[in-house]
């Protein structure tokens, strides 16, 4: 893998958004939560940014988060977003898991799981919302707890020193969703019977390691970005 700062300036505001596209296929999942739409045409990064009113800045930060392996953006890097664009790309991310990613996987699995002996599709269909019911808990704790908070240090200026309770509670949630995604995975692998046909159980495991890939990303930029921010800002409300 190239280092991060070849990455960093080849993903460049000029460079045409279908080329990042076709180098970086991850982007696929940022644009709609960015709401920036596909057929795009020759257009380069920075102009769809303009077109769409989507901090350039913004849409950098979270593609190297995407992008970079390895990638821990600076206190500097971070200050030059706005809390508010990045509560705002992750409560898009949440919606595009309620409206479309689990609808799409639920769809799926249903027509995989009809033909299935009982005893293995309960199981399988348990381990489902036992997942889905631990993603939804993740968001709404983000959203009624954790955003709120972040909103009252920037309008306040004052905080209660609670990134490290945060950074606990968002560990142990990121543990068990994928802990629980995984024995799904698994479940799906091992026990899909043969009666099922080969391009569904094939696209049922495509779809399931894409969602695996997409939420590990989610984790990284609550993980690099958001909880550095939060003690970034405790930090100055105390100085």
């Amino acid at each position: 893998m190239s280092n991060s700062s070849d990455l960093s300036s080849r993903l460049s505001p000029k460079m045409k958004m279908a080329d990042a596209i076709n180098q970086y296929h991850s982007l696929l999942t940022v644009l709609p939560r960015l709401g920036i739409p596909l057929g795009f045409g020759e257009k380069s990064v920075e102009q769809l940014c303009v077109e769409h009113h989507v901090s350039q800045t913004l849409f950098t930060l979270i593609s190297r988060v995407y992008i970079e392996q390895d990638y821990y953006p600076s206190i500097e890097e971070l200050r030059q977003c706005p809390m508010t664009d990045i509560l705002h790309y992750l409560q898009q991310s949440h919606q595009d898991y309620l409206e479309n990613k689990f609808p799409h996987i639920e769809h799926h699995l249903n027509t995989l799981l009809e033909p299935m002996d009982k005893k293995y599709s309960a199981l399988i269909a348990n381990f489902y919302q036992e997942f889905k019911k631990e993603m939804v808990k993740h968001f709404e704790y983000e959203e009624e707890v954790l955003f709120p908070y972040m909103r009252q240090i920037l309008s306040e200026n004052e905080a209660d020193s609670g990134v490290h309770h945060h950074k606990s509670a968002f560990q142990q949630q990121h543990d068990d969703i994928e802990d629980t995604l995984n024995d799904l995975t698994n479940l799906l692998l091992k026990y899909i019977p043969a009666e099922v046909s080969s391009s569904e159980r094939v696209d049922m495991l495509l779809d399931m390691y894409a969602l695996s890939n997409d939420i590990g990303k989610h984790a990284m930029m609550e993980d690099r970005i958001l909880l550095p921010y939060i003690q970034y800002l405790e930090s100055q409300s105390h100085d």
